[in-house]
């Protein structure tokens, strides 16, 4: 950097004007290298992304003064007035002659800027350190983000893991009649906010209720043998009145199986169903964990 600037004014003190970051208080005067220090901290508190807005007013030893913005954070914003004219020097060095930013050369208040940029004087080694502190805050900030998920990952595979004993412990245990053909099970479901992607278009869902409700002496899907068994639950009762309830019908193609809701949609809320058992040999197989509420 040091080859690029030929330093004659020195800043002096820095008036904050105003601040997104409540590190600084609107009217302020700083000794110019503890404002420094202070931009720094605050563009620290933002590692993985975003910044604090923060309008200043720097003032010169010779009287001169330079009012600007400054984005304070990481990931290529400002972490400091120095590093911010530093940043727009360098970046007007490298892309002055791209052909897709002719602006660099014809802007004339550009090129006023830039030239009044490089008689200031500022600590290289300074900006030079900060730089590294802020490339080493933003690592290991990513490495506590990627080292969160993977605990998050393990936790959910325990989880997954011990729910699927559990499962299997319930499906050994289940004493089926041999004329069963199916299943009624009712199961209330609520929006993962946690695990959805709402701006690219992942949604998720997580279980919270499985009610075992009753065995079916046959495999077709009728409303009427899901509503009578709605009734062998207080919680599920109310979706027997047809008024309080919506049936879905999509058995194939896009649509989510057929059902019996308390919405308009099966996406959440409470859905009944009948669970086929197309093995005979393992009918288990086909019952989820859940509460048991089958009237003997």
């Amino acid at each position: 950097m040091s080859n690029i600037i030929n330093p004659t004014l020195t800043p002096f003190s820095v008036l904050v004007n105003w601040s997104e970051s409540n590190e600084f208080n609107e009217g302020e005067i700083d000794d110019f290298m503890d404002f420094e220090h202070k931009a720094l901290a605050v563009a620290k508190q933002n590692p993985l992304g975003g910044y604090d807005k923060t309008n200043v007013t720097v003032i010169f030893e010779n009287g001169d003064q330079h009012q600007c913005r400054l984005d304070l954070g990481c990931n290529g914003n400002d972490i400091g007035f120095a590093d911010h004219c530093l940043s727009s020097i360098e970046y007007h060095q490298k892309h002055q002659f791209d052909a897709d930013k002719p602006w660099l050369r014809n802007d004339e208040h550009h090129q006023q800027l830039i030239a009044l940029m490089l008689t200031y004087h500022f600590d290289i080694g300074f900006v030079t350190d900060a730089r590294i502190q802020i490339i080493k805050v933003t690592e290991l900030a990513k490495q506590q983000e990627r080292d969160k998920e993977q605990a998050k990952r393990e936790q959910e595979e325990k989880e997954w893991q011990a729910h699927k004993a559990n499962e299997k412990a319930f499906q050994a245990a289940l004493v089926i009649p041999e004329w069963a053909k199916g299943v009624i099970v009712a199961t209330y479901t609520e929006y993962d906010k946690e695990r959805s992607e709402p701006y690219s278009g992942e949604h998720h869902t997580k279980t919270l209720r499985t009610i075992i409700l009753a065995w079916s002496t046959h495999t077709r899907r009728l409303f009427p043998e899901l509503r009578k068994a709605c009734l062998n639950h207080v919680d599920t009762a109310f979706l027997n009145d047809k008024a309080q309830s919506t049936e879905h019908r999509s058995h194939y193609g896009i649509g989510q199986g057929a059902g019996l809701t308390d919405l308009d949609y099966n996406d959440h809320g409470w859905c009944i169903q009948k669970m086929v058992f197309w093995n005979e040999g393992n009918k288990a197989k086909y019952v989820p964990l859940g509460e048991v509420a089958i009237q003997e």
